[in-house]
């Protein structure tokens, strides 16, 4: 088997429908590949879903029951017969030379275990919220298509939409940290930057192939502020662990400084409520501050429990 390509769905069977008839769409130019879908949910409409496409698609439904993403994916893993392993998401819409031109690309280069491609967002409407160019909606709507030659880039910039991994290294017993990433309720995001980032710390480098397209299909409830302001409290979150306990004076157990800039930012929303830009970028601030002390104040709970 080329490529084995290694996806979680949770009781999206509309979206993974769309995501699986895209991929029986696509030029594999000979390849011997196989699709496993994890079902973290036990949906019925998800197995159902998969088996209307089994005859066009050489796809199989495994089910894993301990919630989040990252056991679902290394459920898959252990399942997978793929010299490569090709992830992305129950939402994506592949291009039709995607799994051809990560396969060739890893073939380009030999030398390195892990690879990520482009992936472009496809909004339900015109009307998104901020400007398209908004730093905030990189990583909002995992937009990944760096200005950037093929070749070697940083791990972190491979995203889990469209990235693909050497089975080589799962043999060697690396995996994916199920304490992070989707879980169906509240979770610290970053899963698979985590992993890749990992890697490049044991010298396991990343490259980068932009002719390996998938598209993003941004929801319509993904495009209202409310949205915007969870995603960037759990990217808040995100930072708190990757920075760690900053060297800085307390308030009330969590970073003094922290507080004083969500003070700062919730007084500055109130002023200028009417301006609509304005007010959801500084409410994207505000929710990140907020995530931030959220999760420092979980982490000093921790620590006085032990």
């Amino acid at each position: 088997m080329d490529i084995s390509v290694l996806l979680s769905t949770y009781r999206r069977p509309v979206l993974l429908a769309q995501t699986l008839e895209s991929l029986c769409r696509m030029d594999t130019g000979g390849l011997r590949w196989e699709v496993l879908v994890v079902d973290n949910a036990g949906d019925e409409e998800t197995r159902k879903t998969v088996e209307r496409l089994r005859e066009r698609l050489p796809v199989t439904c495994l089910h894993e029951p301990r919630k989040g993403k990252n056991n679902a994916l290394n459920r898959a893993v252990e399942e997978a017969k793929g010299t490569l392993l090709v992830f992305t998401d129950d939402d994506i819409i592949a291009d039709r030379s995607w799994l051809r031109e990560m396969g060739e690309g890893a073939e380009r280069w030999p030398d390195f275990p892990v690879f990520g491609g482009r992936i472009l967002p496809r909004f339900p409407s015109p009307d998104v919220p901020l400007p398209r160019r908004h730093p905030f909606f990189t990583g909002a709507y995992v937009l990944a298509d760096w200005d950037i030659a093929e070749g070697p880039y940083k791990a972190a910039h491979v995203w889990g939409p469209n990235m693909a991994v050497r089975a080589g290294i799962f043999r060697e017993g690396w995996r994916f940290n199920p304490h992070i990433g989707p879980n169906g309720s509240d979770y610290i995001m970053g899963s698979e930057t985590e992993f890749t980032t990992r890697l490049e710390k044991a010298g396991c480098r990343a490259v980068y192939l932009p002719k390996s397209l998938v598209h993003h299909q941004i929801r319509a409830e993904q495009m209202t502020p409310r949205w915007l302001y969870g995603r960037s409290f759990r990217d808040g979150r995100q930072k708190a662990v990757w920075y760690g306990w900053p060297e800085a004076p307390l308030f009330l157990g969590v970073p003094r400084y922290l507080v004083r800039q969500l003070v700062e930012t919730g007084v500055k929303r109130l002023f200028r409520f009417h301006d609509r830009e304005t007010a959801i970028d500084l409410g994207l601030k505000y929710w990140n501050i907020r995530g931030m002390l959220h999760q420092y104040r979980q982490e000093k709970q921790k620590g006085e429990g032990k």
